[in-house]
């Protein structure tokens, strides 16, 4: 294994036996093995992947995808069935919560014992077990059973545990999800302290635009095989693009209608996705003016024309952009379905896009205009048409999705006009003597 490696992972499979009954796994012994009384099931085929001390990565991936078998292989809990997998460190790992904690056991006595298994002798855990405490924070309860936990309690002390024994590799397995907003903060906040001093983590969580901020590299799974291994923005971006699919053909198998564009889904050329029926050609950002523009200062306005060709016969259409930083932080989404709900509760009085008609061959233009309030920053732009098929968000049908449709940046000068932050709030200070 290189040195400059943290983990290394090589054809890794995993298949587990399932047994219909009980008395299955015995009738099998009896027979040392000459007959078969289970199948056999799959959970990790072939995967490879190597993580670079320091690195941390994602691994995302829809529920049975493989991910914690994955986790439990790094971690040793599991052996592979076939491939090898190295780890070169000292790991510490929040997995399943509950997973390596007595219920019996007191906190105080669970923080010692989860020390002993990552090598710390109890002196050494008598030297962390006041941080880890004031971390966890949860007072009287660190000498009750863990049995008497909530679940957000348990999640503060496995976490304080996890990451003040120290350890070369953090690896974390959607717990965080569990915890309050505040704690949450924390936990994030010293990830990145820890990022900073060198530690490799390995990331598994759903919340892709987490796992968009937080990592370099991201690892995609799909029913055990490795669909992608790399950048985070492509990885995540495949990602959305294989849940989108699932989700356009349950709704198409839901709401088949006259006017419903034939199932045939886009390729993935320049980063886009969806159904057709209709396709974004092109989009330009414009300052008040009229003129394009790539740098604004904050309030300048920001106008966004999305030109659209129809392909099917189509109505109940949304045209939409979506602002994000380039860390995939999204930052603001505005359409015309949005302008049609506000229509239908009365808050202003104008034509609905939503109930117009279009037929193949028609091309439009679609203008939002935008107030920009943004932070200092370069910002992606994208661009979606879809069918709504209610008169609310829900349903959604994307004909056309495309990502990194335009880049333009915000820049401050500070003589005139500066906050922090990526929008602005329109703050007002006042001081009362």
């Amino acid at each position: 294994m290189h040195s400059e490696l943290a983990i290394s992972a090589e054809n890794l499979t995993k298949t587990f036996r399932i047994f219909g009954h009980p008395g299955d796994r015995i009738k099998q012994a009896l027979t040392l093995g000459r007959m078969r009384f289970h199948r056999e099931f799959t959970a990790l085929r072939d995967v490879s992947f190597d993580v670079k001390k320091g690195e941390t990565v994602g691994i995302i991936g829809r529920n049975g995808s493989g991910k914690s078998t994955l986790l439990q292989l790094i971690c040793g809990i599991l052996k592979p069935t076939a491939g090898r997998v190295e780890v070169n460190g000292r790991v510490s790992a929040l997995l399943e919560l509950g997973a390596g904690f007595n219920p019996e056991f007191t906190g105080r006595e669970n923080v010692y014992f989860q020390g002993a298994l990552t090598g710390l002798s109890r002196v050494q855990m008598e030297e962390r077990f006041d941080e880890i405490a004031a971390f966890a924070d949860i007072g009287e309860f660190i000498d009750q059973p863990v049995r008497t936990y909530s679940s957000g309690m348990f999640l503060r002390l496995a976490f304080a545990v996890a990451v003040f024994v120290e350890p070369d590799i953090l690896i974390i397995d959607e717990a965080l999800a569990v915890g309050d907003a505040l704690f949450q903060k924390r936990c994030h906040a010293r990830i990145r302290q820890m990022q900073k001093s060198g530690l490799t983590v390995v990331l598994v969580s759903h919340d892709h635009e987490l796992v968009r901020n937080l990592t370099s590299r991201a690892l995609l799974l799909a029913q055990g095989k490795a669909l992608f291994w790399g950048d985070t923005r492509e990885a995540t971006y495949q990602y959305r693009k294989s849940l989108f699919e699932e989700e356009a053909i349950r709704l198409a198998q839901e709401e088949a209608t006259a006017t419903q564009p034939q199932l045939s889904m886009l390729n993935d050329e320049e980063s886009q996705y969806g159904i057709g029926g209709a396709r974004i050609l092109g989009l330009r950002i414009l300052g008040s003016d009229g003129e394009p523009r790539i740098s604004f200062h904050p309030r300048e306005p920001i106008i966004l024309e999305i030109e659209v060709l129809v392909e099917s016969p189509l109505d109940q259409l949304n045209v939409s952009v979506v602002i994000r930083t380039l860390q995939g932080l999204k930052v603001y989404s505005w359409g015309t379905f949005n302008q049609d709900i506000a229509a239908w509760a009365g808050r202003a009085a104008r034509d609905i896009f939503w109930e117009k008609s279009f037929e193949p061959g028609e091309a439009f233009v679609t203008t939002v205009s935008l107030r920009g309030n943004l932070g200092a920053g370069t910002y992606e732009v994208q661009a979606v048409v879809s069918r709504e098929l209610d008169r609310q968000y829900g349903s959604q049908q994307v004909l056309h999705w495309r990502d990194e449709m335009g880049l333009f940046r915000v820049e401050m000068n500070p003589r005139e006009y500066v906050f922090g932050g990526v929008c602005n709030l329109e703050g007002e200070a006042a001081f009362h003597g």
